[in-house]
């Protein structure tokens, strides 16, 4: 595989009718059918619209424009909202071509039927015309039908790409009081289950307003065949109605829970991991298994009582149709109304299309009630406290030639810095970890030039971390002043080390210089 090159996509300067059935894409089809691959180089570039940074920086604004209008209660769905707009209900009407040959097909065919009948007037000409109305109906609809999804799903990509940016930049601010709230296993519970929820919702939300509009249209149809019996499937369908929404609304709760005893699992197993050294040296072992079994029974017992009511929606669902024929010919027989293989063909097409909409707008609800709770785990992440380094502190570099006085008074002197220009200024007047606290920092106050040393003495839990993690602004609330002037270095009480090699772990991505990585070494005292 070699590396990708700059490769302008061919969509840019594609007209309209390549870009609606995509006649751009045949060459490189071709070159993959050639080379029975495909290289990074034979792929083009991402268009600009799609790139995270644009998408991920359009919801970050409307997120924090919502919690500066709504500072005590902001509503990551209101942002959501307001980054999507209109778009995904104009794509929703590519689907109302295809509901209307759904409408008009079955009454073609009506008609169509008279042809066959003995005593028939109809000319064969007119037939013809029928008949290829009728297949032109199915292209119409098909065509349609496909650009929808195309285009939807292509839009909930795009904020799926925007939610997990949005977390992503949410991580890199956290402090380290936050990021101890959060274990590994729900940050990635996040991106991998709950972010994706919004391009599921965004793919069937449309469905919401189609399905009332498909079930009116077919009403009208049936009080036109049958007057006064139509009420019969206007009943059964508002029942059904009725039992989906109250589904929907169990189903929230139920993912609710389901989420939070997930969550709960996953911070166990992120602990018992960590500390697996200790749970085997006290025999800990079984202990954590009986824990782990008793929030995974009752994780799997809400998700059997989820299925069971999926499993209740679609019964009602694919049972549809054959339980309002049943109701509906056995009030017309009972009333002695007369029904014929017209009214057979067009309650049969009708009832179908009215069961595809009960089944997706179930879809739409469903997966609106998995969006939901995931939308606050979300908003509840993306609200945690983060690093105040940039607003509190004030570093300057001193490689910065700006911030550099050097020494004129010898020539053969080697330059040095002036103490004045490095140094730590530290005034805390109240420091805490969490809002009305028992313990803080209080009245705190030092200066450090280069050369000083410091020792910071007390017993444990006197806040001797928590004063070093004020300097370097990590600190949840603060009151004073804490400059940083200079180039300085923060060396944590717990060291991070990667599943590497020493050389890996100590440069870190960078580029490999031999002299300072020996350096690096001597004084790590690593030297063999």
């Amino acid at each position: 595989m070699t590396s990708q090159q700059s490769k302008p996509s061919p969509f840019l300067n594609a007209n309209g009718w390549s870009r609606f059935f995509h006649s751009w894409i045949p060459q490189l089809l071709d070159k993959s059918h050639k080379q029975k691959t495909l290289n990074l180089d034979d792929l083009y570039d991402l268009l600009p619209q799609y790139k995270s940074v644009v998408l991920t920086e359009k919801l970050k604004n409307n997120w924090i424009d919502d919690i500066n209008s709504h500072p005590n209660k902001p509503s990551l769905v209101r942002a959501t909202v307001r980054t999507t707009g209109w778009k995904p209900f104009l794509i929703g009407c590519l689907l109302l071509p295809e509901r209307i040959t759904s409408i008009i097909q079955p009454l073609l065919i009506i008609f169509l039927m008279d042809f066959f009948e003995p005593c028939s007037t109809m000319s064969i000409k007119f037939a013809w015309f029928l008949a290829i109305l009728c297949v032109l109906t199915t292209l119409f609809s098909s065509f349609f039908h496909h650009r929808f999804y195309y285009s939807i799903q292509v839009y909930g990509m795009q904020m799926r790409v925007a939610y997990h940016g949005l977390i992503y930049q949410k991580i890199l601010s956290l402090s380290s009081h936050s990021l101890n709230k959060f274990s590994s296993g729900e940050i990635t519970n996040l991106f991998s289950n709950d972010a994706d929820q919004i391009d599921r919702a965004i793919n069937n939300i449309n469905h919401l307003w189609l399905a009332p509009i498909d079930i009116i249209a077919m009403i009208i149809c049936f009080w036109y065949f049958i007057k006064y019996v139509t009420f019969v499937a206007i009943g059964y369908t508002l029942v059904l109605v009725l039992v989906i929404s109250l589904v929907g609304r169990i189903l929230v709760r139920f993912r609710t829970k389901i989420l939070e005893q997930t969550d709960q699992r996953v911070k166990i197993m992120s602990e018992i991991i960590k500390s697996m050294r200790i749970v085997k040296m006290y025999c800990w072992e079984s202990a954590f298994e009986k824990k782990i079994s008793l929030v995974r029974k009752h994780e799997i017992i809400r998700y059997g009582l989820t299925v069971i009511l999926d499993s209740i929606h679609l019964l009602f669902s694919h049972s549809y149709v054959c339980i309002t024929f049943m109701i509906m010919y056995g009030t017309m027989w009972s009333l002695g109304i007369h029904f014929d293989t017209r009214f057979f063909t067009i309650a049969s097409c009708m009832l179908m299309h009215l069961a595809n909409a009960l089944l997706s707008i179930g879809y739409a609800i469903r997966h609106l009630a998995n969006y939901l709770p995931a939308a606050k785990r979300i908003q509840v992440f993306l609200l945690f406290e983060e690093s105040q380094r940039d607003s509190r502190l004030e570093s300057t570099s001193n490689e910065s030639s700006s911030n550099i006085h050097l020494s004129t008074y010898k020539t053969d002197a080697p330059p040095k810095l002036t103490k004045n220009i490095c140094k730590v200024e530290c005034n805390v007047k109240h420091a805490q970890w969490e809002q009305n606290a028992v313990f803080s920092l209080k009245n705190i106050i030092f200066h450090a030039h280069p050369g000083d040393l410091i020792c910071i003495i007390g017993p444990v839990g006197s806040g001797k971390s928590s004063l070093l993690q004020t300097l370097t602004g990590e600190i949840a609330f603060f009151d004073g002043k804490v400059r940083l002037r200079g180039s300085f270095c923060y060396v944590p009480q717990e060291p991070w080390i990667f599943s590497s090699t020493v050389k890996k772990n100590i440069i870190f991505g960078k580029n490999y210089d031999g002299h300072l990585f020996r350096q690096v070494i001597r004084a790590a005292a690593l030297e063999a």
